[in-house]
């Protein structure tokens, strides 16, 4: 990423993290023609993300999703409906961006949530996918 965008991702708050790490996942998705229910209570969930509180109850409720992002086996029309060669992208996009939330619940801020909005970038990047404005 390019240093100003970087320094303005610093300076984000929490929820504009992963409110951007939810903005990129739905990129991909478009741009992917990726349709899925499960996506969609994703990023509804991910959007959701509440500003210094509840945050243990948010993350709660993302691991029980259909599409958790968290390792867990994803539906399996989903699944069946990705190009085999689209599954470890689109993989990786679901785990980090959900990771940009999470990341830090339980700790003090660290540069993880830019590190991984960095990584979701880079695979938009390499797939041709225009990066959505911060």
């Amino acid at each position: 990423m390019m240093s100003e965008c970087l320094s303005k991702l610093f300076n984000l708050s929490p929820r504009d993290l992963q409110l951007y790490a939810s903005k990129l996942l739905h990129a991909y998705c478009v741009a992917k023609s990726i349709r899925h229910v499960a996506v969609d209570e994703l990023i509804v969930h991910l959007n959701s993300f509440p500003e210094g509180r509840d945050l243990a109850e948010w993350e709660r409720k993302g691991a029980l999703l259909p599409l958790s992002g968290r390792g867990d086996d994803m539906p399996q029309d989903l699944n069946q409906s990705i190009p085999s060669q689209d599954i470890d992208d689109f993989c990786h996009v679901v785990d980090s961006a959900v990771e940009v939330g999470i990341v830090d619940v339980y700790g003090a801020p660290s540069e993880l949530p830019v590190k991984l909005l960095e990584k979701i970038t880079s695979i938009l990047r390499k797939n041709g996918i225009d990066i959505p404005q911060l």
